[in-house]
């Protein structure tokens, strides 16, 4: 089910927070493509928004661990991937879905 998460598109290189359904999600436009992911790092629970976006990942505050933006996939063997959602944009209206 497509979800509508944002009404404008994220400037290029930031993270915007947003909460469906109880899910705290971020969205981000990195290098001309949206993505969209749990606001959660799988490791310790802090916001994935409080890090900053390295490269196609996005960087934890909390212990350094990075996320692949397209597959979750972390940077740690032993760290869980983050969830990542399908993310489209219509207009200028953003949607993942869930």
């Amino acid at each position: 089910m497509w979800v509508k998460v944002l009404d404008s598109i994220p400037k290029e290189g930031t993270m915007v927070a947003a909460t469906l359904k109880s899910v705290k999600v971020f969205v981000t436009m990195n290098n001309g493509a949206l993505y969209a992911a749990e606001n959660r790092c799988p490791h310790e629970d802090i916001e994935l928004t409080l890090g900053c976006l390295k490269g196609n990942r996005v960087k934890c505050s909390l212990h350094g661990y990075s996320f692949d933006l397209a597959t979750g996939n972390s940077s740690e063997e032993d760290v869980e991937a983050m969830q990542t959602y399908a993310v489209k944009q219509e207009n200028n209206e953003i949607y993942i879905e869930l």
